[in-house]
């Protein structure tokens, strides 16, 4: 099964939907104390909150209640969905003392180090993704550089983006020919699980792929 799965089936749900799993994550950071992760990441934080970048967004967690919120044109607010939740809990749970970049890029299925899973069934984000932009490679490029990509020298099209400033990925789109289907890949650091989760990665790829469209 992919990576991306759940992350796929989550896409659009509202995290206080997940009731059991949203009181989970509120209690795990319940009266947390922000010096470690905010010290590791280069983080800000004040007496209520820790304040945490996705996509350009800025996130905040509660330190008494450990709820999430995100910045909007219109103030903060506490509505966030399932997949872009989980990517900011699993960063605040599974950063390392010394996360490591090493500059080698892998497709986010291969972060958990297994190279035996079965390509039979297509990826429920990826395939999709495909192909909507499959003779569209301007059009593709044009998306990416409006949610602030950065142009990269790989496959038909390829940008980099800051998922957090501190995890930099990678979309990399090889249109279809005579002979193959257009096929993408969303690239990770190799030591990204310093980070998080390696399930975690499919909800990043969710996310990003929703802000460039499909």
């Amino acid at each position: 099964m992919s990576v991306n799965y759940h992350a796929f089936q989550n896409k659009g749900v509202p995290f206080v939907e997940c009731e059991a799993l949203c009181e989970q994550w509120h209690q795990e950071f319940a009266g947390y104390d922000p010096k470690r992760i905010a010290g590791i990441l280069h983080l800000t934080y004040d007496e209520k909150y820790i304040y945490v970048p996705y996509f350009q967004t800025q996130y905040r967690m509660c330190l008494k209640e450990g709820q999430l919120e995100k910045e909007t044109e219109k103030g903060w607010t506490d509505e966030l969905y399932f997949n872009e939740s989980m990517a900011i809990y699993h960063v605040m749970k599974y950063t390392v003392d010394m996360p490591i970049c090493s500059g080698i890029w892998v497709p986010n299925e291969k972060l958990d180090r297994v190279v035996s899973r079965s390509t039979r069934l297509a990826d429920p984000l990826l395939t999709p993704f495909a192909k909507v932009w499959t003779g569209r490679c301007k059009e593709l490029a044009q998306a990416c550089e409006k949610i602030g990509g950065r142009k990269q020298d790989k496959g038909d099209v390829a940008y980099q983006f800051a998922a957090f400033p501190f995890m930099e990925i990678q979309l990399v789109f090889w249109d279809a020919d005579e002979d193959f289907p257009a096929q993408v890949q969303v690239m990770f650091d190799e030591h990204a699980t310093d980070y998080i989760h390696f399930e975690t990665s499919g909800c990043i790829v969710a996310d990003l792929l929703e802000m460039i469209g499909i």
